[in-house]
């Protein structure tokens, strides 16, 4: 696995510990790329939020306007539904053969097909359908691969120089296996399509050294203006008028009185976690190439470690 500790917008700590790969005994440092998961999401939330400040589209535009023509119907369902997992369009994993090859059209159908949990704004249900066709309207909108166009205008200005998408077919010299526990024994995960390592509900590849940059931006609240930052943040509010601590891609927590933002992720044979402590200004990344690995509880321990280590360093009066 890899950390990070930010303190204040000084590194703590950002370290790898174990191996990146069991096989060749590869150790894992900052430097190793893992899969993210859906934290990812994050990214494909501030691209839309970058095109509506582009003037290129509005997050209350419905969604009908930019997908492609296919025998779904959308209805009232707009891009804030999708953004706050609130369109009441089900979860799409589990659902769909994950070992063939799908155009965003197919995609797009096959999601739009799905038989609808509640109407839009209804109720907060998580799916990673929503932030799929997320994906395919960026397309509709610039012409370009959702990916290429967060690496453009997200990961090169922010210095995220090794966040990326890879493939089966890809290689880097930095790549994490992602592993499981299969029959009491530790196994790599199973394959899957190409189609389902490109989605934009979350398969990018990132460094704790990504980590730390993203981080920094989300601190001194680059490459977004403030209304959309504001808009990251805040709450969705329901069809009733109650909110959930949910924003764009940002779960938004309160524990022992302390505002806690944060997103974790699983997906092949990885978990990443991240979380900010907002009154504390204290950050935590924890990255790891095995599934069902409690991220949550090993990011809690480290904040309380650190906790504990500056009432120590504290003189007494």
């Amino acid at each position: 696995m890899a950390l990070a500790a930010v303190k204040n917008g000084e590194i703590v700590v950002a370290k790898g510990y174990g191996f990146a790969n069991l096989n060749a005994r590869v150790p894992a440092t900052r430097q190793s790329i893992f899969q993210a998961g859906s934290i990812g999401k994050q990214f494909t939330a501030a691209a839309i939020l970058l095109l509506e400040e582009h003037g290129k589209l509005r997050v209350d535009d419905r969604i009908a306007r930019y997908l492609p023509l296919t025998r779904a119907s959308w209805g009232s369902i707009t891009l804030r539904h999708l953004l706050t997992h609130t369109s009441g369009v089900p979860e799409y994993e589990g659902k769909i053969d994950d070992q063939r090859d799908y155009s965003e059209r197919q995609l797009t159908e096959f999601v739009g097909l799905l038989s609808r949990r509640s109407a839009p704004g209804e109720k907060f249900e998580y799916s990673n359908s929503g932030y799929l066709l997320l994906g395919v309207i960026i397309r509709t909108v610039t012409g370009k691969f959702h990916a290429d166009y967060i690496r453009e205008h997200i990961f090169e200005p922010l210095g995220m120089n090794t966040a990326r998408i890879l493939t089966d077919a890809d290689t880097d010299p930095n790549r994490v296996t992602g592993y499981r526990v299969g029959n009491g024994r530790i196994v790599q995960q199973e394959w899957v399509s190409a189609t389902f390592n490109q989605t934009a509900d979350g398969v990018f590849y990132l460094s704790i050294n990504d980590f730390l940059a993203w981080e920094r931006g989300v601190r001194e609240r680059a490459l977004l203006k403030p209304e959309s930052w504001s808009q990251t943040f805040t709450p969705v509010v329901l069809n009733n008028g109650k909110t959930h601590p949910y924003g764009f891609a940002w779960e938004l927590t309160k524990k022992g009185g302390q505002t806690v933002h944060g997103h974790d992720g699983s997906f092949g044979g990885f978990e990443a976690i991240l979380t900010r402590y907002i009154e504390q200004d204290l950050t935590l990344v924890a990255l790891a190439n095995l599934s069902d690995v409690d991220l949550k509880r090993i990011t809690e321990r480290t904040a309380k470690l650190l906790r504990e280590e500056r009432r120590d360093s504290v003189p007494p009066p």
